[in-house]
């Protein structure tokens, strides 16, 4: 039997150029899978052998594993380490180099009773990684002319050393890649979550800033977005001089509804008040709580006359709606006032509220369930 570390100069120039080509092509190739089946290709091309089959080494289970490729059929071989020839190699890191299979009792003819082969010789050489670890074994069987010669030994053995090579670069880029997906998933996760986490705060924000110019019992705008929103418009009225009204609605008598009813069932009035104004204005009308029984209507662009037609409107379909709580059918009815701006109001907002104001308080004093203009 040859020794493994024979000279690379006993091979000759056509088997050195069949192991350039060889490694050549396994250093290009990074699927594992693929590069098992190359290997065992080139290495029954390159050995002038019937057969090729490439083992490696579960140290975990202690087995040798190969996957032989039989036509289109793909049979699964699995050994003890230390059973067979390739099981002895992978142990040992020994080259076994056979004549005549039958004839020597460390020949496992399993692989003949599964796939019908016809083994008559063997040579089977270790694959060993940088490190010296042998990761499996390169086995090839039935040399097309008489039994597996010494410089066959040679041959075989350069070949697994770069098979071993090209498995364990093969076996980095997997793992790399895995590494990769690993991160490329973690990262998409992450985002997603970060994505989900910004959404929420958007909402929380929206919904704090909907809560912060929002009465929380009607839903109408709070005062102090009202008086801000005002100012802006009366400013803006001022600067391009346009049209804007401001209606100022109070419920008549409300305390009594309050007196009779209870606290809730006024608070349901005030809250069915706001749904059925909102339902009736334009989207570039804002409508308020002002406080208490007394809302507001900033209505933009829009002339004296057709503010005194809206309010009318509004205190109309008020007049009508009836309101339930609990059993109790109520009422109500609404005293508006009614002011639009001037050019000698200038940017006085104030001033737009104190006209609709007095507006309003007359519309009370000369019987309420009125509209009375500034």
């Amino acid at each position: 039997m040859t020794d493994p570390l024979c000279s690379i100069q006993s091979i000759t120039h056509e088997r050195l150029q069949i192991l350039i080509r060889v490694g050549t092509r396994l250093a290009a190739e990074r699927n594992l899978d693929r590069l098992l089946a190359m290997i065992v290709e080139e290495t029954t091309a390159a050995m002038e052998a019937d057969r090729s089959t490439l083992y490696l080494v579960d140290r975990e289970k202690q087995e040798v594993w190969a996957k032989i490729a039989q036509g289109m059929e793909t049979v699964e071989l699995r050994v003890p380490v230390g059973i067979g020839i390739a099981g002895q190699v992978g142990k040992t890191g020994e080259i076994i180099n056979i004549p005549d299979a039958y004839r020597d009792g460390r020949f496992n003819p399993e692989f003949d009773r599964r796939t019908g082969y016809q083994t008559k010789n063997i040579l089977c050489v270790p694959m060993k990684n940088v490190n010296g670890d042998v990761i499996g074994a390169m086995q090839v069987l039935n040399r097309k002319e008489g039994p597996f010669l010494p410089e066959d030994e040679v041959l075989l053995t350069a070949l697994a050393s770069q098979a071993a090579v090209a498995i364990d670069n093969a076996d980095i880029h997997r793992k790399l890649q895995e590494l990769n997906e690993s991160l490329e998933e973690k990262v998409r996760e992450r985002t997603a979550d970060l994505l989900r986490a910004n959404e929420r705060l958007s909402m929380l924000n929206r919904e704090l800033a909907d809560i912060s110019v929002t009465d929380g019992l009607t839903q109408a705008y709070n005062r102090q977005h009202f008086m801000e929103r005002l100012r802006q418009e009366v400013k803006r009225a001022d600067r391009y001089r346009t049209r804007l009204s401001l209606l100022m609605l109070d419920i008549d008598n409300f305390k009594g509804v309050n007196d009779r009813y209870g606290h809730q069932a006024g608070d349901a009035v005030l809250a069915g008040i706001s749904q059925k104004v909102k339902e009736r204005l334009r989207d570039t009308d804002l409508f308020a709580r002002y406080g208490g029984e007394e809302f507001c209507i900033i209505a933009i662009a829009m002339d004296a006359e057709n503010a005194f037609l809206l309010a009318d409107r509004l205190r109309d379909l008020i007049a009508h709606t009836v309101f339930e709580h609990n059993g109790h059918v109520m009422q109500v009815t609404v005293s508006v006032g009614v002011s639009s701006w001037l050019p000698e109001i200038g940017e006085r907002f104030e001033e737009l509220i104190r006209l609709a104001d007095g507006a309003m308080y007359r519309a009370k004093r000369e019987g309420r369930n009125r509209v009375c203009q500034a």
